[in-house]
């Protein structure tokens, strides 16, 4: 919601498509604790399914906000986000291999 009403209420060039990858991003982070360790049923419930579903949030997370912040940088919020964005994205996609290899 906070992410939603930045876009709304306080656009001035890139700053909401910055908050909103720092929100991705760590959202993503606590997806992924809450995979690697349940808050209900048992912690070792189907562990093939929590390590696809655990790779599956990492590899949006990094996409998303590699995305997010070449928006930003699109939308003139700062030089270093140029530098930033393809790092994230190269790591989405590496993520993005592991989920998808054999």
């Amino acid at each position: 919601m906070a992410i939603t009403a930045m876009f709304v209420l306080g656009w001035r060039g890139g700053e909401p498509w910055t908050a909103a990858a720092f929100a991705l991003f760590f959202y993503s982070r606590i997806a992924r604790s809450v995979i690697r360790r349940p808050v209900l049923g048992p912690p070792n419930a189907n562990p093939a399914r929590r390590a696809t579903w655990f790779l599956g949030v990492t590899t949006a997370g990094w996409l998303g906000t590699g995305l997010l912040a070449a928006i930003a940088a699109l939308a003139g919020e700062g030089a270093e986000w140029w530098l930033v964005a393809p790092c994230f994205l190269i790591v989405g996609a590496l993520q993005l291999y592991v989920l998808f290899s054999d």
